[in-house]
């Protein structure tokens, strides 16, 4: 199991006892697991807001497996599809109680009664982040069991940057006829596209600094594309939306980049009436300037974005299961690494202020 004991420093790999699943809880063996930008925000110290625990963190929350062990009383995944052993299943990434004020009202993404999730390093079960060989599933996330038509090396990234970018879209209002900026074409960036189009906007920019990230862009489905260091400022770059959006300005702003800058300038993006849906900058401590007037005098939306509902994760199927032969997911994770080569994987995969030729990479146990 991966742990990170200091902000900046390598990754450390510790090994705890396999643990027998309880009543109602499921162990799963990691097939894949994903280097997510929250990964690498956290791996940098841009959450040092949060300190870390005595005993370092688990990392890793995006990922998928196997059924290892199934716990008495368990027989079906969330959605009543017989389960067994040996079954290719995701987990959300959140945890939600069903019960709350939230969960009742459709919004478990922001459950406020579901039980705080095991996180302490050498804790029973161990076994809380992706990084590992093994991932303990509690009542609290919802498992699904993967249509056998799905190639496994799509499967990687469901539960985060597929998940949270479609709830972002949601969030987004995006629909037929919308138009769409998705600021950042990473693993989040290149989902939202192609999950933009099948919603049915017509017309979706991509924004990305990094060429190769921009021409797969183009291959997920993005009308337009915008080199942010062609377009150097961000005046420049909102001239440019406004003309790939005949003036208008975008109905939705999809950040994903976790730059607090980016959220003015998205703003600006915007046609009146039209939402910004902040996705990236999830940690604390990161102010801005910003003229609050603008959204009385054009009736303009910021709305925040975490995670996603739990029943985003079988739309994402469904929607993998009509596109995996239209669109190139397999494109999407461009490395793979072993588990115990953690510290190459983040060296490579990190993106701050340097160029890199990762799109999204896999830890694969």
């Amino acid at each position: 199991m991966v742990v990170l004991k200091g902000y900046g420093q390598p990754f450390v790999i510790e090994e705890y006892d396999v643990p027998e699943p309880q009543r109602g809880d499921v162990l799963i063996k990691i097939t894949q697991a994903g280097i997510c930008g929250t990964d690498l925000h956290t791996w940098r110290g841009d959450t040092s807001g949060w300190p870390l625990p005595p005993k370092g963190r688990t990392m890793g929350h995006e990922g998928t497996g196997v059924v290892y062990k199934l716990g008495e009383g368990v027989t079906t995944d969330a959605a009543g599809t017989p389960l067994s052993e040996g079954d290719r299943v995701i987990h959300t990434m959140g945890t939600h109680c069903g019960n709350c004020r939230m969960c009742l009202n459709g919004e478990a993404n922001l459950c406020i009664g579901a039980r705080p999730p095991p996180t302490g390093v050498g804790e029973w079960p161990y076994f809380v982040g992706t990084y590992a060989d093994y991932y303990y599933v509690q009542p609290e996330r919802s498992l699904y069991r993967v249509p056998d038509e799905l190639d496994e090396d799509i499967l990687g990234p469901v539960n985060c940057a597929m998940g949270t970018a479609t709830q972002g879209l949601i969030q987004g209002k995006v629909t037929h006829g919308s138009s769409v900026v998705i600021q950042g074409a990473g693993g989040l960036g290149l989902t939202a596209i192609a999950m933009a189009k099948d919603m049915g906007a017509y017309n979706v920019i991509a924004l990305d600094r990094l060429e190769n990230r921009l021409q797969l862009a183009e291959e997920f489905g993005a009308d337009h594309t915008i080199n942010i260091e062609e377009f150097n400022t961000p005046e420049t770059r909102v001239k440019r939306v406004q003309e790939l959006t005949r003036g208008l300005g975008a109905d939705a702003v999809i950040e994903l980049v976790g730059r607090p800058e980016l959220l003015p300038e998205g703003v600006a993006m915007l046609r009146k009436g039209g939402t910004f849906v902040e996705i990236g900058l999830f940690f604390p401590g990161h102010t801005i300037t910003f003229d609050a007037s603008t959204l009385v005098l054009t009736g303009k939306h910021i709305v925040g974005s975490v995670s996603y509902t739990p029943d985003v994760v079988p739309m994402v199927l469904d929607f993998l299961v009509r596109n995996q032969t239209r669109v190139p997911f397999n494109k999407m994770v461009s490395h793979r690494f072993k588990l115990n080569e953690i510290n190459k994987a983040f060296e490579q995969a990190e993106w701050d202020a340097k160029q890199t030729l990762v799109t999204r990479a896999v830890l694969v146990p």
